[in-house]
């Protein structure tokens, strides 16, 4: 049976990239699994009455191409991976897709907390206390090598 891992980015913060990217690849590699890269746009950046209805979509299909091109940058063809943008609440969005790929892992990156994090919970906190699988929550701090 295939495994997949689901690998949630965060295109506003490119400095989780150098983190998530060689922690994904050594992970799919060890363990002969399939990346599923997601990004969310988020609903309510066209929860605004005067937001065209077409904004929300032209968002969605913009961030699908960019982290496709992002992700297409840093995989090597010995990794099987795909991505995807769709639109939600960005939290709960990631634990459907875990559960819509059969993720057994998801791989997530964590930002620095700021104080409405410490007050409601960041993003990596929300999807590790609802997932459905096993959740890896990369820091920048820990100092960790994926690589050699």
């Amino acid at each position: 049976m295939k495994k997949h891992i689901l690998v949630p980015i965060d295109l506003d913060h490119d400095a989780a990239f150098e983190l998530i990217f060689p922690a994904a690849k050594a992970l799919a590699r060890d363990h002969r699994a399939t990346l599923h890269f997601v990004t969310v746009v988020p609903e309510s950046f066209g929860a605004f009455p005067y937001v065209p209805r077409t904004t929300l979509d032209d968002a969605r299909k913009q961030a699908d191409k960019q982290l496709a091109d992002i992700a297409g940058s840093e995989m090597h063809d010995d990794i099987e991976w795909d991505s995807q943008a769709v639109i939600g609440s960005v939290a709960p969005t990631i634990v459907s897709h875990a559960r819509d790929v059969g993720a057994g892992l998801i791989t997530i990156a964590s930002h620095n907390p700021k104080a409405t994090d410490i007050l409601l919970g960041g993003v990596a906190d929300r999807v590790l206390r609802r997932a459905p699988c096993s959740v890896l929550v990369l820091r920048a701090a820990g100092g960790w090598q994926w690589s050699d």
